[in-house]
């Protein structure tokens, strides 16, 4: 009996041991146990995190001046709807819109100006204005129509052409600038 009293002790000093071994074996430099140390590179992190802001404010930038190229084409877009919306009721209205307050002497709008009567019914098709400079945000544009309208007791009429339109800084404002929109002969 003496012996096993022994040899429990023994046992629980060995396994004391084994643990205080393996523990030492799991520290590092700084004594800190269970943390490894993390291999790190700054100049690399760095880099990536200064070229990810350089491309984030360029995607910005780009961003910006699409909704800014975008917002232009719509406002130019609605200043015509606005002109031919007035055009065949009330021409000097619809001569406002014009650069100068009336169409230069070369544009041509077929007989639109001269119907002599108020349409019954007025459809206008715009296809996406093209950009006559090279700016990013265009300030000269012109803009392909197609043009259906009626009058009382005639067949109804068909137009096609374009309208080039210019951005006036001063009034922050789209006015026109030539048109050539030539009468469409009926389908045979």
């Amino acid at each position: 009996m003496p012996r096993a009293r022994l040899l429990l002790p023994l046992l629980l000093l060995l396994a004391l041991a084994a643990v205080l071994v393996l523990r030492g074996c799991d520290r590092d430099d700084a004594g800190t146990a269970g943390e490894r140390p993390i291999a790190s590179s700054p100049a690399p992190v760095a880099d990536v995190a200064a070229r990810t802001a350089r491309e984030d404010e360029e995607a910005f930038a780009r961003a910006e001046q699409r909704d800014r190229h975008d917002a232009a084409m719509r406002a130019a877009v609605s200043t015509l709807h606005r002109y031919l919306a007035k055009l065949p009721e009330d021409r000097a209205a619809a001569d406002a819109f014009w650069a100068g307050g009336q169409p230069p002497s070369d544009a041509d709008e077929a007989d639109l100006r001269t119907l002599p009567a108020a349409p019954s019914f007025f459809r206008t098709r715009n296809r996406s204005p093209e950009p006559m400079d090279g700016a990013p945000v265009p300030v000269a544009v012109r803009i392909p129509v197609e043009l259906r309208l009626g009058l009382r007791g005639e067949a109804p009429r068909r137009y096609a052409g374009w309208y080039a339109l210019r951005h006036d800084p001063t009034q922050d404002a789209w006015r026109l600038t030539g048109a050539s929109i030539d009468a469409v002969p009926p389908p045979q």
